[in-house]
C-alpha cells in the first residue's frame, strides 16, 4: 500500500534533492543520482563509493541515466510474492521505462524553485511513473494524480487507485519512489518548442508551435542543424505533443482541437505528410511509443472512461493491440 510519509521524512528528502549539483560539475555517480532522487541513499549506498567522477551535458541526460540505472536493477530484482500476471505486467512496464528514458523527454518544472517532482507538466509530458500508468492503460489514474497532487512525491500520493495500480503491476512503493525523478526549476525553453527527438542518425527533430496564443500559425516539424532550422512540414494545431521515430519515419501525435480536424497522428516519411486517425471519435493520443518492435498509440479516456490501444501495421493501418509480450525471466526474487 502507498502510505503518507511523515513531514520529517518529506523535508529531509527535499533538502537532499535541492542541493543543486549542476549536471556538468564533476562528481561521483552517486552524488549525481542523489540530486535526481533522494532514494539512492538508501536503495544503493554502494554507488557513492566509486572513485571516478562523472559529468553530464544536461539535467535531462542525468535523469535518463538515473532511470536506466533503476530500470536495470529492478529488471533483475523482483519483489517476492507477486503473482504471474503482476510479474508479466512489471516486466512489460520495465521495458517501457527503458524506452521512455531513451526518448529523453521529461516534464519541465517551471512551478517551484529547487528540485521537485512534476507528474504531468503543462505540455502534457508525463513523468516516468505517470508514463507507466498511461502505457499500461490507466491514463485516468495519471490524470487524477495530475489534477489532485501534481507536485507530490510518490509516498505522499494517498490515492487508493494508485496503490491498487502498483500492486496489480508488480511494483512496491519503494520502487516507484526510486523511479520518480525530480526536475530542476527552470524557465520554459520557449513556448514555441513543444517536443524534441534525437533520431537514430543523429538528427534533431523539433515540433514548434505558434509564438503566442493569438497566432494563427500552425505547428511546424523542423530539422535543427548547426547551420539553422529547416521546416519539413506544417501540421494542424495539436496539444500534448508526442514525438517518436519508428522505422525511419517520424510520428507526431497529440490531442486535436475540439472544433478542428480529427487526425491525432501525423507521419513524416521524409517526402510527405500522412494523416492517421487510429481511435474512434475525437480522442487524443496520451502515449505514442515503440514496444516489441511495433508503434503503439494509447488514447485518453472517452466520455465513458474507456481507453484504446492501437498498433500500426506495415501497411499504415491501425489495429487493436494485443498485450505487450514480454518473456518471463528466471525467478531471481530478492526481498526488499
Amino acid at each position: 500500500m502507498l502510505r503518507i510519509i511523515t513531514f520529517a521524512f518529506a523535508f529531509s528528502a527535499i533538502g537532499i534533492t535541492t542541493a543543486q549539483l549542476a549536471p556538468q560539475r564533476p562528481a561521483t555517480a552517486g552524488q549525481h543520482m542523489l540530486e535526481v532522487n533522494a532514494q539512492w541513499a538508501s536503495m544503493r549506498p554502494s554507488l557513492f563509493e566509486g572513485p571516478d567522477d562523472v559529468r553530464f551535458h544536461s539535467d535531462a541526460e542525468r535523469i535518463a541515466e538515473h532511470l536506466h540505472r533503476v530500470q536495470r536493477h529492478l529488471s533483475t530484482h523482483t519483489p517476492a510474492g507477486i503473482g504471474p500476471e503482476a510479474r508479466a505486467h512489471r516486466l512489460a512496464l520495465l521495458g517501457a521505462l527503458e524506452a521512455y528514458a531513451d526518448g529523453g523527454r521529461f516534464p519541465i518544472n517551471d512551478v517551484v524553485p529547487g528540485r521537485a517532482p512534476v507528474f504531468i507538466d503543462d505540455n502534457g509530458t508525463a513523468c516516468a511513473v505517470g508514463h507507466l500508468m498511461i502505457v499500461s492503460g490507466h491514463a485516468d489514474i495519471a490524470d487524477h494524480v495530475h489534477r489532485a497532487m501534481n507536485l507530490a512525491y510518490i509516498r505522499d500520493i494517498a490515492l487508493p487507485e494508485v496503490a491498487q495500480w502498483a500492486t496489480d503491476h508488480g511494483f512496491t512503493t519503494n520502487e516507484l519512489a526510486w523511479i520518480q525523478p525530480t526536475y530542476q526549476h527552470m524557465r520554459m525553453r520557449g513556448p514555441e518548442v513543444l517536443a524534441t527527438q534525437r533520431l537514430s542518425d543523429g538528427e534533431l527533430i523539433l515540433v514548434i508551435g505558434p509564438a503566442d496564443a493569438r497566432s494563427t500559425q500552425k505547428l511546424q516539424l523542423v530539422r535543427r542543424t548547426r547551420t539553422g532550422d529547416k521546416v519539413l512540414a506544417r501540421l494542424p494545431m495539436l496539444s500534448s505533443i508526442q514525438l517518436v521515430e519508428y522505422d525511419g519515419r517520424v510520428f507526431v501525435g497529440g490531442v486535436p482541437p475540439v472544433n478542428g480536424p480529427s487526425p491525432e497522428i501525423f507521419e513524416w516519411s521524409g517526402a510527405k505528410l500522412v494523416k492517421h486517425d487510429p481511435f474512434p471519435g475525437p480522442l487524443g493520443v496520451a502515449a505514442l511509443y515503440v514496444a516489441d518492435g511495433k508503434l503503439r498509440a494509447h488514447s485518453y479516456p472517452d466520455s465513458t472512461g474507456r481507453t484504446y490501444e492501437r498498433i500500426c501495421t506495415e501497411a499504415g493501418k491501425w489495429m487493436i493491440a494485443d498485450p505487450i509480450a514480454t518473456p518471463m525471466e528466471p525467478d531471481r526474487t530478492l526481498p526488499h
